[in-house]
């Protein structure tokens, strides 16, 4: 069976603390409530999707370890199809290393590890499970060359591509053009479209630069002012929720993931933006990055 969407990124296994501030070089600070959990933001999309329903195959390597072990475990407890992920001999899974802060706010440090092994010859080894695909989606934190390459399969067979640009860096021409849906926050987009975001206008014209650049649609995630929505047709925005941030960690990835999944179920623009909202900020609410996901019905009922 072909899955619907199919993500090719990182997997990670995240080490999360709690700290009121961050160390400067050289000092220690005491944190409290250390905890482990699975993540990359491949891992975050592809979880965050399945667990709302989606058919999800997913592409990435692993390491030989009992992090690797954990990782597979964790998406194959919500039906991601993980046979063609590869575990890599003598080479650690990716890890990040998480600090939150009271108010929810987090900085990370990601060793990537086995994902360094999503490479382009990787990816054409699993090119029949792309062209199936309704929806292609990737990240940057697997190599670039590999970003590009899985953006040419798709583009040949007609696959739409949803990239979510981060860590965010300055693209190629040639890939902005094979991208049917980019996904950036308010940082990445200044980053990816080389302009200072400040407020919804200057997000618009940011956005508009990377219409021109042959990106089809822009979904500006804009925190607290809500999600910008562009393409040369139409331009809407979406409010955001009030809710209480305890954890923003995956709060972006599983915006990708519940777009991804709204868009192959034919929900139009409109309606999978408003579904991707509520489901990243039911994220929020919550400590962890795949542990703190909704499932549809607890999306469905916070949207009555």
């Amino acid at each position: 069976m072909a899955a619907d969407i199919v993500i090719v990124g990182s997997l990670n296994v995240d080490m999360v603390v709690n700290v009121k501030q961050r160390p400067e070089w050289g000092e220690t600070v005491l944190g409290h409530g250390f905890f482990t959990g699975n993540g990359g933001k491949g891992g975050n999309q592809a979880y965050a999707a399945s667990k709302l329903g989606a058919s999800v195959a997913m592409l990435g390597c692993v390491g030989e370890d009992i992090f690797g072990e954990q990782l597979l475990k964790g998406l194959n407890e919500v039906g991601v199809d993980t046979s063609h992920i590869e575990k890599i001999r003598g080479v650690s899974s990716g890890v990040a290393v998480i600090s939150v802060n009271a108010e929810g706010e987090n900085s990370i440090i990601v060793s990537p590890g086995a994902n360094d092994h999503v490479t382009p010859e990787y990816v054409r080894k699993h090119e029949q499970v792309i062209r199936e695909a309704k929806l292609v989606m990737m990240q940057l934190e697997i190599p670039l060359e590999t970003v590009i390459e899985v953006a040419n399969i798709a583009h040949t067979y007609n696959v739409p591509v949803m990239l979510d640009p981060a860590p965010a860096r300055k693209l190629p021409d040639e890939l902005y053009k094979k991208v049917t849906y980019l996904v950036p926050n308010e940082s990445e987009l200044g980053i990816v479209a080389e302009a200072n975001i400040s407020d919804a206008e200057s997000a618009k014209m940011a956005s508009k630069k990377l219409l021109k650049k042959g990106v089809d649609t822009v979904f500006a995630k804009l925190g607290g002012k809500g999600v910008i929505v562009l393409k040369e047709t139409e331009t809407f925005s979406v409010d955001p929720h009030t809710v209480k941030a305890v954890d923003t960690t995956a709060a972006g990835d599983s915006f990708a993931g519940a777009l991804a999944t709204a868009l192959v179920s034919g929900k139009n623009l409109h309606d999978a933006t408003e579904f991707a909202n509520t489901v990243g900020a039911l994220t929020v609410t919550k400590l962890g990055a795949q542990a703190s996901m909704p499932t549809l019905e607890e999306t469905q009922s916070f949207r009555r």
